[in-house]
């Protein structure tokens, strides 16, 4: 069993006096290196080509923004603090609460500029929780008249700005709030993330780390079964299956007699192409491979059309699902019936690792900022500035997360982003019940941490039997394992 267990990992294995010299094996520092085999079948599963070359280079290298910049989550605490230890006729005139940073040979002029804007922008949000709308309004000019210089920080002050600014006008009667507020077509984002998506995961550590531990959970968990069917409800499908491919062809003691692949998306997902590679890279290593499509929005998924067969062990992939249908309860609730009459060996579940839902708006409103604050600081740490994929992620990733922090009160249709806390006690109405994540995994994932000085503001920790992935102490997202109870 031992044998056959580590005969399914990735081939991600260093030397064993590795703990003991705390080093990192070279093979540890590309996790998707084995992807390079590949590489002329990969550039046309993602398209890049050219457009890799252009896109995922960006100026000034790959960390192209300034060592002794100040990140976004930094001048954001900063104005807290201000906030919290001012005295409330201090605070009447946030402006005042800057100016001895501007003379502060410590903080740069553009920093200090930052953070007088910050200031404004968060006693902007105070004052529209009190319905005080002309204050807000002044604050929020003042808040939109910087000069973008590419920093992150700009990027949220412009977009939490706008938001704001609806808010007063939806309060006031100006605009109708659900004819104006322009949702993500998430699908079509996808799509447009086709083109870059495997370079940027060579780059990103959570979708490294989060892939990484997936697959080889799943792996570990069907270490004795010779008939194999993944399922996959995330909304791309490519790269990781790869790594699985890999690691099978190579198991020893218990040849994989068909390995299938099932891809629940819908029609607007282009998956034909990716099939047909998948295909050729299981020729390539000699795997019995066998690739489906399932036409359907996730939670009208049929059993019949995913034509299990008998002797088949069954295991469930989905990426930022839950997230996705969030806003509705009848629909994660015929998604999660319909997961366990498969009745699989391992779910796997990969999502947003974030509250922000409280009826406070205030509350709700700082939950989201930070939020939006690490993801914008990692997006730059790794992709750079002039990064087109990073521009694609804003949009698709935070649009929703500023929406539920700045406009919604209620259930009025935009996705929610939960915790793992709120998601176990969810699943366990459904005989769903959290397990371990694979051992060799969660080694993998903590060098894997080691293995760049680039990722030293990545942190890993352990909630239940998930784990959480963040940045600079503040959890993006949780990895987790789940099993079904049948009866």
């Amino acid at each position: 069993m031992a044998e056959e267990a580590q005969n399914n990992q990735l081939p991600l294995r260093g030397p064993r006096h590795v703990e003991a010299k705390n080093e990192v094996p070279r093979d540890l520092q590309a996790p998707f290196a084995l992807l390079n085999r590949y590489g002329n079948k990969l550039k046309r599963l993602n398209h890049l080509q050219t457009e890799e070359r252009n896109v995922l280079r960006p100026e000034g290298g790959e960390n192209a923004s300034n060592s002794q910049a100040l990140s976004a989550l930094t001048i954001m605490n900063m104005a807290e603090m201000i906030l919290s230890q001012s005295t409330h006729e201090k605070r009447g005139d946030v402006s005042n609460l800057a100016k001895a940073f501007e003379s502060d040979s410590c903080l740069a002029r553009r920093h200090a500029e930052h953070l007088k804007r910050v200031l404004w922008l968060l006693d902007a949000s105070e004052k529209i929780a009190k319905r005080m709308f002309d204050e807000a309004e002044e604050l929020l000019m003042l808040v939109l008249s910087g000069s973008a210089d590419g920093h992150p920080i700009e990027t949220i002050l412009t977009l939490y700005g706008k938001y704001l600014r609806e808010r007063i006008d939806a309060e006031r009667g100006r605009i109708d709030l659900e004819r104006t507020v322009e949702h993500v077509d998430v699908e079509q984002a996808i799509i447009d993330l086709k083109a870059s998506i495997l370079g940027c995961e060579q780059k990103l550590p959570y979708t490294q780390i989060s892939h990484f531990t997936g697959v080889q959970t799943i792996l570990d968990s069907v270490a004795e079964a010779e008939r194999i069917h993944f399922i996959d409800f995330g909304r791309k499908i490519g790269s990781y299956w790869i790594l699985v491919m890999d690691a099978l062809a190579r198991r020893r003691g218990c040849r994989v007699k068909q390995l299938k692949i099932s891809a629940v998306c819908s029609t607007k997902d282009s998956v034909e192409e990716t099939g047909n590679l998948l295909s050729s890279f299981a020729e390539s290593m000699n795997l019995p491979f066998v690739f489906k499509i399932l036409y359907s929005e996730m939670w009208e998924f049929e059993k019949d059309g995913l034509q299990l067969e008998a002797g088949e062990t069954v295991a469930v992939y989905m990426v930022f699902c839950l997230f996705t249908l969030s806003a509705c309860s009848k629909g994660m609730e015929a998604l999660l019936r319909g997961i366990k009459d498969l009745n699989p060996r391992v779910m796997i579940v990969v999502d947003v690792e974030a509250d922000i839902n409280a009826r406070a708006f205030s509350a709700r409103f700082k939950e989201a900022l930070l939020l939006t604050c690490a993801l914008f600081d990692s997006l730059e740490a790794f992709l750079g500035q002039a990064n087109h994929y990073k521009k694609i992620v804003e949009k698709l990733h935070f649009q929703e997360v500023i929406c539920n922090g700045v406009l919604s009160e209620d259930d009025d249709g935009f996705n929610r982003c939960f915790k793992i806390d709120f998601w176990r006690e969810c699943f366990a109405g459904f005989g769903i019940v959290e397990t371990e994540l694979s051992q060799p995994s969660m080694c993998q994932a903590s060098l894997m941490m080691k293995a760049s000085p680039s990722w030293s503001c990545c942190t890993l920790k352990m909630n239940g039997k998930s784990m959480l992935l963040g940045w600079n102490g503040i959890p993006i997202q949780f990895v987790s394992a789940w099993k079904f109870q049948q009866g």
